[in-house]
């Protein structure tokens, strides 16, 4: 969908003042193992204070990020590994970023996190169409309630959960 087919005021102002804008990242924030770019760039698009950053299969531990923005466009990052037991002693995120290889690892994620979603909450997942197995689990949790609405931008999912969504919504952009 372009940019002029969006009828939502929050996707319009991602569709451009992120995704059209070509600058890059500015400061790399967390090396990814995929779609670093992309990530990177939403990571400040959203500017993102505290991320839960799911790198590990359930039961391993997890990456806390903490991130001040300062004055120059630079940043200080503190990086803590947890226990999800852990996890109530921690700032409630404003990102989870679900960066796991296989879709399976996805959903047990999603299930585990979902119950401590906040409105303002959101969940990046990367690689959502890298195979036929990662797009069928992307729709699942695309589709589930708790999601009011989803951004579809190939390589990553962005999951929003804003309460002042009455309805449900399903976007898919194109990006560069």
């Amino acid at each position: 969908m372009g940019r002029h087919g969006v009828h939502s005021p929050f996707v319009y102002g991602l569709t451009e003042r992120l995704l059209k804008n070509k600058s890059d990242a500015g400061n790399l924030i967390l090396a990814t193992s995929r779609h670093k770019k992309l990530v990177n760039k939403i990571i400040s698009y959203l500017q993102c204070k505290h991320i839960l950053w799911l790198t590990n299969k359930d039961g391993e531990t997890e990456t806390f990020i903490s991130i001040e923005y300062e004055t120059n466009n630079k940043i200080k990052l503190r990086t803590e590994r947890f226990n999800f037991d852990q996890f109530a002693s921690y700032p409630e995120p404003d990102l989870y970023l679900i960066d796991l290889l296989h879709p399976s690892d996805w959903i047990n994620a999603w299930e585990k996190y979902k119950p401590r979603i906040k409105p303002h909450t959101t969940v990046l997942i990367t690689s959502v169409h890298h195979s036929k197995e990662h797009s069928n689990s992307w729709q699942n949790i695309h589709e589930d309630n708790a999601v009011r609405l989803s951004v579809d931008l190939f390589k990553v999912g962005l999951l929003f959960f804003k309460e002042e969504l009455k309805e449900k919504q399903h976007f898919v952009l194109k990006t560069s």
